[in-house]
């Protein structure tokens, strides 16, 4: 991880020996008193943490030194067919980690209907993920996450004002790049499960007034697909640029 990240914002903090961020602060970092480490606040700022007081107890003290302004959300959202619980993990990482502003699942009809009732969803586990994309990514915005019965559910829910489009690679010739410009100022990308779009819901799609685009002629996993069509949609739109130190 690049940052630890904690639910609010803190001026001191007595981190205990049980918590992992102590054990990476301990065993990873090797930090001792007056080391620099960074820190996050959940969809807030960023900032510099010194190392304090190391007890004999193994909790780590810190006190911060320094904010800055974190990394915005991407004006982008997923809306995904629920996939296998361990694709999902690596879904909510990526998605995180790239710094993508919501995702939205939905039981699709080619999918499990146990997917939905496994542990990461009836627990913190798929909130763990996040945080753990978020840290990697050195950023604090941990991304909104939905689930919906099934996809009209979910398009209901989506902005009608973004541009709105449907990843899929068996039955549309218009590459996602076509799709895309830098006038685009908020856009839904939905995938569907890993067994693909039904007929109905492509039906569900077309007259809910989707447009439909493709990722090329291979056929990728749904994480895969997801970082890739993310990663083409932020380039199309200008959105990664560094910011200046004058600008944090």
């Amino acid at each position: 991880m690049n940052l630890l990240l904690f639910e609010k914002p803190f001026e001191r903090i007595c981190i205990e020996a049980k918590d992992t961020r102590t054990q990476h602060l301990l065993k990873v970092l090797r930090v001792e008193v007056g080391s620099l480490v960074f820190v996050g606040f959940i969809n807030d700022a960023r900032a510099r943490a010194k190392v304090t007081e190391l007890p004999d107890d193994g909790s780590v003290h810190l006190e911060v030194v320094a904010t800055e302004s974190a990394p915005p959300p991407l004006p982008i959202n997923l809306l995904i067919g629920l996939p296998r619980p361990h694709t999902a993990k690596r879904l909510l990482f990526e998605a995180a980690s790239m710094g993508v502003r919501r995702i939205d699942f939905f039981e699709a009809e080619n999918g499990e209907p146990s997917y939905a009732r496994s542990s990461l969803w009836q627990q913190d586990g798929w909130r763990e993920r996040l945080c753990l994309g978020a840290e990697q990514s050195f950023g604090t915005h941990i991304p909104e996450v939905a689930m919906y019965p099934d996809l009209q559910t979910a398009l209901n829910a989506q902005d009608a004002a973004a541009l709105n489009l449907a990843l899929d690679n068996y039955e549309t010739a218009v590459p996602l790049n076509e799709r895309l410009s830098t006038d685009v100022i908020k856009i839904t990308l939905a995938l569907g499960p890993e067994r693909g779009w039904s007929s109905a819901e492509r039906d569900i799609l077309s007259r809910n007034g989707w447009q439909r685009a493709h990722l090329g002629a291979q056929v990728l996993r749904l994480e895969t697909a997801a970082v890739a069509a993310v990663s083409a949609t932020a380039s199309a739109m200008r959105l990664w640029r560094v910011p200046t130190k004058t600008e944090l």
